[in-house]
């Protein structure tokens, strides 16, 4: 069991780190979903490593994630670990060898918050380790659309911490509908390069930064902001359709052997 002391500085550290988990759903397992990677950081003072991001396998050497993850972070505290049902154990873990974030990507009010970590070795491809395909560039996602997402986290702000998978569905909500629930806020740009999602119950929540929003084993979104946990707020992923080109040209720059990142039209 934690000390008091312990728990403090553990608390301390998460509330420094990018800001997003997950809310609702229910538990689920790397079979199902692996795609999936948690990006855990290691804070040397401290002596303890914590999930920090999350992110989705798009070849053996390539990973997106969001430009937040990596805000006051030192690259080589990160390790990505994949194939595993839970965030801090088992599967396998690599270093990253680069990360490459959005040349547009703007902290507040967030913007381009997206990023191609490329890894120092390759992970191998197999039923717990797999890849998501992108969508094609500016592929159509009409409103209302379902979409899953998948990430470790809190089941409710203040809670405790969860290690193992959880899964969600939500629905595709207008820019509109987003822009008007987020009239006032500074904290994020509500422009085509983003999509919103919600359902009841059901939104992102602290620590679920860079968690992916696929549909039919395409990658449609990435995990980028919300407000107070809560469905109130529809939940905002960076929409990742705008930015295929973009990623397809990092990951080719990175010259990496083996198999590469590949797109898929969205079967809708």
């Amino acid at each position: 069991m934690y000390n008091f002391t312990y728990l403090f500085l553990s608390l301390s550290i998460l509330s420094a780190a990018p800001n997003t988990r997950i809310v609702g759903g229910e538990h689920t397992t790397i079979e199902r979903f692996p795609y999936i990677t948690a990006l855990t950081y290691h804070y040397p003072g401290a002596g303890i490593t914590i999930q920090r991001c999350v992110g989705a396998l798009l070849s053996s050497w390539h990973v997106l994630t969001t430009g937040f993850c990596f805000t006051g972070a030192i690259l080589t505290n990160f390790e990505v670990r994949a194939g595993s049902t839970n965030s801090l154990w088992g599967g396998v873990v690599v270093t990253i060898g680069d990360m490459v974030k959005h040349p547009e990507y703007v902290e507040a009010p967030r913007a381009g918050d997206i990023a191609v970590v490329i890894l120092q070795s390759p992970l191998g491809i197999s039923s717990t380790v797999n890849i998501l395909f992108l969508p094609p560039q500016n592929t159509y996602i009409p409103d209302g659309e379902s979409v899953k997402i998948v990430s470790w986290g809190f089941e409710y702000l203040g809670g405790p911490q969860l290690e193992t998978l959880k899964t969600i569905n939500m629905n595709k909500l207008s820019l509109d509908e987003c822009a008007e629930k987020y009239e006032g806020n500074t904290g994020v740009a509500i422009v085509d390069e983003v999509i919103c999602a919600g359902a009841a119950g059901r939104a992102t929540c602290f620590g679920d930064s860079g968690a992916p929003m696929v549909i039919n084993q395409v990658l449609v979104g990435s995990a980028s902001y919300y407000d107070s946990c809560s469905d109130e707020y529809p939940s905002v992923f960076t929409r990742v359709d705008r930015y295929t080109n973009w990623i397809l040209e990092v990951a080719s720059r990175a010259g990496k052997s083996g198999p590469m990142v590949k797109t898929s039209p969205l079967d809708l």
